[in-house]
């Protein structure tokens, strides 16, 4: 039951839609502008780099928080794991917009972060440079991924554990490329959250 409650949390938390939000306080809707995606890197790119850091961290945190708060009632680092997953699907599939959400690539960091951080703090300095330089939030991942994957392998415990960690901005990336494109279909342009 307790494990339960806890990936409901976790849905319920992955469901705000932080990019959906930060867009309607710049006046915009991120449904209908740039890729049409409700993520941090289309605010970054169609609104500004400070709505888009705001996007980054809500994002991330929404993998974070639930993590750490399972790690934090001694759930299982696998238990705590499945917590973050369920806050990815509540990031791809958010209650609050009528289920329709992003890639999710911001929340497996936040998850990376509370079950390892040290690979995650290691990892994160070569994907920061090759964003800034590239602006590129796939090319930064997949930079970030290896170092991850490598340190978490050599100073895990779980090798099982770290490969499914590392796996999940993979899932995220694979899930971007099947979102629809802004020309790929009008519905995806509507608003969900402003239908009853």
């Amino acid at each position: 039951m307790n494990v339960l409650l806890f990936l409901a949390l976790g849905y319920l938390m992955g469901s705000v839609p932080f990019a959906y939000l930060v867009a309607r306080l710049h006046g915009t809707n991120v449904f209908q502008t740039g890729t049409g995606n409700p993520g941090a890197a289309n605010v970054f790119r169609t609104i500004s780099r400070r709505a888009g850091v705001m996007v980054l961290v809500g994002d991330a945190a929404k993998g974070l928080a639930p993590v750490l708060l399972a790690r934090w009632a001694h759930l299982s680092p696998w238990a705590a794991l499945a917590v973050g997953v369920a806050a990815l699907v509540g990031h791809w599939y958010p209650v609050f917009l009528r289920f329709r959400g992003g890639a999710g690539l911001a929340t497996t960091i936040g998850i990376g972060y509370a079950m390892m951080p040290l690979p995650a703090l290691l990892a994160t300095p070569p994907a920061l440079a090759f964003l800034y330089f590239r602006h590129n939030t796939g090319v930064a991942a997949a930079v970030g991924f290896v170092p991850f994957f490598v340190i978490a392998i050599v100073t895990s415990n779980s090798v099982p554990l770290a490969l499914a960690i590392a796996v999940l901005p993979v899932l995220a990336l694979a899930r971007q490329r099947l979102l629809p494109t802004p020309g790929a279909s009008a519905e995806r342009r509507d608003d969900p959250a402003a239908r009853s």
